[in-house]
């Protein structure tokens, strides 16, 4: 897997990677943000379980982060207009479902590049006991940034609004922690699979490209990805 090549659909990997994505569909503030946070925190875990995987404590917790720089002083100063902008979007996607389906398709495309790649990085063995799994995760982060996720959004898309009653499904699914409970909603990407995996395969390769280059004498730690 470090080298970026293929292997088989596995829900387990990508249940709470979607479920976090189409949270935007949740018609209510602030419960949305909630529920994404849970399923997006669950995700290393879970990943690195159904790989056979244990994770240290705090690489779970840092990539369970949102990646967002919300504690630099920047981020603090931005955080009311943050606040401003989140609840007119919000609010606004919940009166036009059509535009929250679209918000719903990219998280849900994002956060399958984002569960490929904890796949990857766990596979590989970059946050085993001995590794440096600081710089893994810096360049973890680094990678999402910088990936294009936008070949997956129709298939997203697809997702997005076959999902019903997706307030009750979601709330149970984050309570119970079973991937079985979402397991319709993987029908679509597994159909597609194969071509899905052309796209996903991208950030695992762009991720390798930064990790070899290796952190310099001398550099100091990043301290970590800021969000909640």
């Amino acid at each position: 897997m470090a080298d970026g090549q293929k292997h088989e659909f596995d829900w387990r990997v990508y249940a709470d990677a979607t479920c976090a994505g189409i949270t935007a569909l949740i018609p209510i503030p602030l419960l949305d943000a909630l529920v994404e946070r849970i399923f997006r925190r669950r995700m290393p875990g879970a990943i690195a379980r159904a790989n056979g995987r244990a994770l240290q404590p705090e690489a779970r917790a840092r990539l369970g982060r949102s990646g967002s720089e919300l504690l630099s002083l920047a981020g603090c100063l931005l955080l009311p207009l943050a606040a401003v902008r989140y609840l007119a979007r919000v609010i606004w996607h919940k009166v036009i479902y059509v535009l929250a389906v679209a918000d719903a398709a990219s998280l849900v495309s994002e956060y399958w590049h984002r569960a490929y790649l904890l796949d990857h990085v766990i596979r590989a063995g970059h946050l085993d006991e001995g590794a440096d799994g600081d710089w893994a995760i810096q360049m973890f982060f680094k990678a999402l940034d910088e990936a294009d996720t936008s070949p997956l959004i129709g298939l997203a898309r697809q997702v997005a609004s076959t999902s019903h009653r997706i307030l009750g499904m979601l709330l149970r699914a984050a309570r119970l922690d079973d991937p079985e409970v979402t397991q319709t909603l993987g029908e679509i990407l597994s159909s597609h699979w194969a071509a899905a995996e052309q796209s996903l395969r991208e950030v695992a390769l762009h991720y390798n490209a930064l990790y070899v280059q290796r952190r310099q004498p001398g550099d100091a730690p990043a301290s970590g990805r800021g969000g909640s």
